[in-house]
This record gives C-alpha cells, structure tokens and sequence, in this order.
C-alpha cells in the first residue's frame, strides 16, 4: 500500500527529494568526462588540402590507394625518413599531458621489418625531449587493407606550451617496402 496516496503534500516532499536525486546523479556523472575544452587536435591530416591550392601535388602524396578521399601519404621503398609534421604544444589552450595518435596504414606486404610512427617533443634542452614510437610490425597484421592504429602517450608534467610536437615516420630499414599512410591525426588532453 503506498503511504502517498491521500496525503498530497508529502507525495510533492517525496518527488522533488527524488528529482534531487536524479540531478545530483546527473551532475557526478557529467564531471567523469573529460571537458571539451581540454581536448585539442595538433594533427588532423587526410592528404587532401593540398588539392585546392593550385600548386603541384607534393612528392610524398599518393593516389595509389587511400583511405578516404583521393590522397595518402607514401614512404617510398628504401626511405628511412618520411614526413616531418611540427607544432607548439601551446596549439592547445592548456600543455596537454597525455596525447593519442591515431590513423590508417596500409602495407602492401609482411616485409616491413621495423618502422615506426614516431611521436617527439623537442624541449630544445630545457629538458631530455620525449621520444615514443608506435611499431607497426605490433600492430598491423594483415596486408593489402587498411588498418587502424592508435598509441596512447603520457607527457611529463614539465612541459612548455613552446616545446614542439614533431610526428614523422622512421623506416629503419634500407630496404623497406613502401607503406601509405592517411588520416593521421594527434590529439592531446590535460
């Protein structure tokens, strides 16, 4: 039998002390996700832009095969070194402390030995730079598709805003296959 029945008055006490409840519930849950505002993008790269510019179509984009959209960035067989994307961390409002590196691979083939995508920040001596590596040969095992990756970094706490974030791909070895690249994209958080 329900107490509230008759008694009008003590079933509104009821109900709104349960509606507190219900938006304090509310509000605790709101504050476990990460605030808009301390995500920011440093890197959110199709190949597509160059397109539009008029200007020849830079060396190391392809139409070979791409993810999305007509371009993919292509380390060509035997390159060590392929692409050299810098930024602030000061891009984001506030140092980020921990990044994400996502994107698409494709591998023609198993015989990529050892490259990875390289995540540094330089601090230009204030302090040893960061230096962290997604290994691709980890995390791609199948060929001739597009595979995701991701790595999830943690920074030190004594970053600068004018410390740059440098991403670029490291091909150790000299007679590595070609291997293509697109929406490569870093995202760092508080």
């Amino acid at each position: 039998m329900n107490p509230y029945v008759n008694d009008a008055p003590a079933f509104y006490r009821y109900l709104l002390r349960q509606l507190a409840y219900v938006g304090s519930l509310l509000v605790l849950l709101s504050a476990c996700q990460p605030l808009e505002q301390e995500r920011c993008v440093l890197l959110d790269a199709d190949f597509e832009q160059f397109e539009a510019w008029g200007a020849p179509i830079p060396p190391f984009l392809t139409k070979e095969q791409a993810h999305s959209g007509h371009y993919s960035f292509r380390l060509p067989q035997g390159a060590e070194y392929g692409g050299n994307y810098v930024t602030t961390l000061g891009k984001c409002a506030t140092v980020p402390r921990r990044l994400r590196l996502s994107g698409w691979v494709y591998l023609p083939n198993g015989r990529i030995r050892s490259t990875v995508l390289v995540v540094q920040v330089l601090c230009h001596g204030r302090r040893p730079d960061v230096w962290e590596g997604l290994e691709l040969s980890e995390k791609v095992k199948r060929y001739q598709t597009w595979e995701s990756v991701e790595k999830y970094i943690r920074l030190p706490e004594d970053l600068n805003a004018s410390d740059e974030l440098k991403v670029y791909v490291w091909h150790a070895d000299p007679n590595g296959e070609i291997i293509l690249f697109d929406d490569l994209k870093v995202e760092g958080w508080r």
